[in-house]
C-alpha cells in the first residue's frame, strides 16, 4: 500500500472512533478491510478512491477464495463507509455510489440459552457475591440478559445515563443513537446493590460499571467474565452477545413484538430483528397443541 493512502487511514480511524461510535473490534476489522482493499485497488493503479468496478472484481476476488458471505458483507460495508467518509470530509466533491450484488448471507438462527439455565447460574452467582469482584461480574452478567445492551454499550455506560428511580436506562448504541430500555424490579435491585459496593469499596468512577480503581473495563476482559459463568450451562457460544439474542429470544417467547424488540435492541431496521422469529420445539409443540383442532 502506497504511503499516500496512510494519512487518509489514520484520519478515517479517527472518525469512526470518535463519531461512528463502533466498538473498538468493527474499527480493527474495518482499517484491516480496508487496508486489504486498497492493496488490492493499487494492482490496478486506482489510487485510495473507491469506484464500484473496483470493488465488484475484489468481491468476485474474496468469494473465489472462499471468504465467507458475512466476511465479504462486513469488507464492503467498510468500503462504503470510508468513501462516505471521504466526501462527508470534503476530501472528495461528490458522493460515490457504490451499488454491487452481494452474496446472499446464510440465515442462521442465534444460539441463546434458556430461561431456566440463565435463572440458575444467576441465583448461583448471587448467593457468591462476597466482594466487590464477584458484585461486579454478578451484575455484568445480569445487565448484559436483562437489557440486551451490546458488549461496547455497557463498558461505555456512564453513571449519568442509569435511573434506578426511573426504572430505565439510557444506552449509546450504533452511530451514536441513543435508545431508553425499562429496568425490571430485580437488575434494579442489582444495579442498587452494586452501587452499594463501589461506595463501601471507595470506588469513583463516570462509568457505571469498572475495575475497583475506578478504571473502564477491559473489552476482552468482560468476555472471559461471561464466558466463565456461561461455562455452567449448555449453551454451545458463550459469550456477551449470546446474552443479548437470549435477551431477544425470551421476550419473543413469552409475547412481545417484533418492533418492540427491535426497539429494545437498538436495530436501525426491522430486518435486523427478524433472525429472532424462531421458536425452539418445546415452543412448537406448546403453540401446536394449544391451537391444532385435533392436537390431543
Amino acid at each position: 500500500m502506497d504511503g499516500a493512502a496512510l494519512p487518509i487511514l489514520e484520519k478515517y480511524h479517527d472518525y469512526i472512533l470518535k463519531n461512528r461510535g463502533y466498538s473498538i473490534h468493527t474499527i480493527r476489522s474495518y482499517i484491516t478491510d480496508l487496508k486489504q482493499y486498497l492493496i488490492y485497488s493499487e494492482d490496478f493503479n486506482l489510487g485510495h478512491v473507491p469506484d464500484s468496478k473496483t470493488l465488484r472484481k475484489w468481491v468476485r476476488s474474496l468469494v473465489l477464495n472462499e471468504i465467507s458471505e458475512k466476511s465479504i458483507h462486513r469488507k464492503v460495508s467498510a468500503v462504503k463507509s470510508f468513501a462516505n467518509f471521504l466526501f462527508v470530509s470534503d476530501e472528495i466533491d461528490k458522493e460515490i455510489p457504490l451499488e454491487i450484488q452481494l452474496p446472499k448471507l446464510k440465515k442462521n438462527i442465534p444460539s441463546y440459552v434458556k430461561e431456566r439455565e440463565i435463572n440458575q447460574v444467576l441465583d448461583t452467582h448471587e448467593l457468591n457475591v462476597k466482594d466487590y469482584q464477584s458484585s461486579l461480574e454478578f451484575t455484568i452478567f445480569s445487565s448484559f440478559y436483562h437489557t440486551g445492551m451490546r458488549r461496547f454499550e455497557l463498558i461505555n455506560l456512564k453513571e449519568i445515563d442509569l435511573s434506578l428511580d426511573k426504572k430505565e436506562i439510557k444506552i449509546m448504541g450504533k452511530g451514536k443513537k441513543e435508545r431508553i430500555v425499562p429496568l425490571s424490579n430485580e437488575i434494579v435491585g442489582h444495579l442498587k446493590r452494586f452501587k452499594d459496593q463501589k461506595e463501601s469499596n471507595h470506588t469513583h468512577s463516570d462509568y457505571v460499571f469498572c475495575d475497583d480503581q475506578g478504571n473502564q473495563l477491559k473489552e476482552k476482559w468482560v468476555y472471559q467474565v461471561v464466558k466463565k459463568m456461561l461455562n455452567q450451562t449448555f449453551s454451545d457460544k458463550k459469550s456477551p452477545h449470546i446474552l443479548r439474542h437470549s435477551f431477544a429470544t425470551h421476550l419473543l417467547q413469552n409475547g412481545a413484538d417484533m418492533n418492540s424488540i427491535k426497539e429494545l435492541l437498538g436495530h436501525s431496521s426491522l430486518a435486523a430483528t427478524q433472525i429472532y422469529a424462531h421458536n425452539d420445539i418445546s415452543q412448537l409443540k406448546k403453540i401446536y397443541k394449544d391451537t391444532h383442532p385435533f392436537s390431543e
